[in-house]
């Protein structure tokens, strides 16, 4: 996808599936202009919310008076609210998760790697600056071989490092993904 547009992806409504670019501006309502419409969702307003991007590259969602209101990681908005990734918007009947963000165009803006800092230590009386520690027994990153399992229609997802290791499970309920702990081995099957 373009780095300079936002993306917010349909999870549950009529509209499941359906994915929202915002490139400037995007009214959500009964009568926006397709797909703000969210495959005509009852429950929202004829101008239901609106979604800009400034000129910084944030990406703010604002309620326009709309009698059902609209919640954001399942708050109702009284003023508009900067989005960040994986963030959860309820309006009528749908709900959206914030998939993609440009980034701000901030140079404090963090660029995503993080590098480690190198460790002084002292050797007796001197100095000594020695390479960070590479986070423990962690494999590097050439090493991992990740894979991405989804079941849509279950609410399921699977996520495998290595071929051989266990997955971490990721279920949706509530409008949110949260992880699921592994069975024990001591339960009986």
């Amino acid at each position: 996808m373009n780095a300079s547009l936002a993306r917010l992806d349909v999870v549950s409504g009529k509209a499941v599936g359906m994915s929202l670019v915002v490139a400037d501006e995007l009214v959500i309502g009964r009568h926006a202009d397709p797909p703000g419409r969210l495959a005509d969702d009852e429950e929202i307003s004829r101008v239901h919310a609106r979604l800009t991007r400034g000129a910084n590259g944030r990406c703010t969602i604002e309620d326009l008076g709309s009698t059902n209101g609209t919640f954001v990681n399942g708050e109702r908005l009284s003023a508009p609210r900067e989005l960040r990734l994986g963030d959860t918007i309820e309006v009528g009947q749908t709900g959206l998760v914030v998939r993609e963000l440009p980034p701000a165009s901030s140079k404090s803006q963090p660029s995503g790697v993080l590098e480690p800092t190198p460790v002084t230590r002292t050797d007796g009386d001197a100095a000594v600056d020695e390479p960070p520690a590479r986070f423990g027994a962690l494999p590097s990153v050439a090493s991992l071989a990740l894979r991405l399992e989804v079941d849509f229609a279950g609410r399921e997802a699977r996520l495998f490092v290595h071929d051989d290791s266990e997955p971490v499970r990721l279920v949706f309920e509530g409008g949110a993904w949260r992880s699921v702990a592994p069975p024990s081995g001591d339960d009986p099957a």
